[in-house]
């Protein structure tokens, strides 16, 4: 890829379509990445192979990139800040920053809880998680800091029915930009205000 990067994940049991045209979340990603001149870069995350999908995302920053902004949804959220501090460690001459809505974290305390049958909504895919997939996620979470000081910024709306916002409060606050809106829910309907947010303090 010949310019910079602005990748984008799905969350958790979910995926992103080759037309994701009705998906306004998407689509606003996308257009705040066209305007600062990224590369609008979707990405769909099999959470079973993400140790090995964060190394194929990393292949995919150009050796010319001096930017690369990684964004993303639920779990999505996770990969897009684990991503980051694997690229800020690897390469620290470029600019990042990881954009989390609404985002699962602690995945290395929590990840049993994924235990069992699980079905994509998207792909409607039916599978079992295993151990073996909890314990990929727990070395991709412990491979980085994730409270290194490289730009985080965190939206959630309080209305989230999956993952408590004063939880996340708590564990993100301290370590990024953490923004709270009222109501909303964890698809998280807030994502304009949060994107016009990140734009005014990364871009200036």
């Amino acid at each position: 890829m010949a310019g910079d990067p602005f990748f984008y994940f799905n969350g958790f049991n979910s995926a992103i379509p080759d037309d994701y045209s009705g998906n306004a979340k998407i689509v606003a990603v996308a257009e705040l990445a066209n305007s600062r001149d990224y590369d609008f870069v979707p990405v769909t995350v099999c959470y079973r192979r993400a140790l090995e999908q964060s190394g194929e995302v990393l292949a995919l920053v150009g050796k010319s990139a001096s930017r690369a902004v990684f964004c993303g949804s639920s779990m999505g959220g996770w990969f897009a800040r684990i991503v980051q501090l694997q690229l800020a460690a690897t390469r620290p001459e470029i600019k990042t920053a990881a954009i989390a809505f609404n985002p699962a974290y602690d995945l290395s305390m929590y990840g049993h809880l994924l235990l069992g049958k699980q079905r994509n909504h998207v792909t409607h895919e039916e599978y079992l998680w295993t151990v073996e997939h909890s314990s990929q996620l727990r070395a991709l979470e412990t491979s980085v800091r994730y409270g290194a000081p490289q730009p985080f910024f965190v939206f959630v709306d309080k209305g989230d029915e999956v993952i408590g916002w004063e939880r996340s409060s708590v564990r993100h606050s301290p370590i990024s930009r953490f923004v709270a809106f009222e109501g909303g829910c964890h698809s998280f309907d807030h994502f304009r205000e949060a994107l016009a947010d990140f734009d005014s303090v990364f871009h200036g």
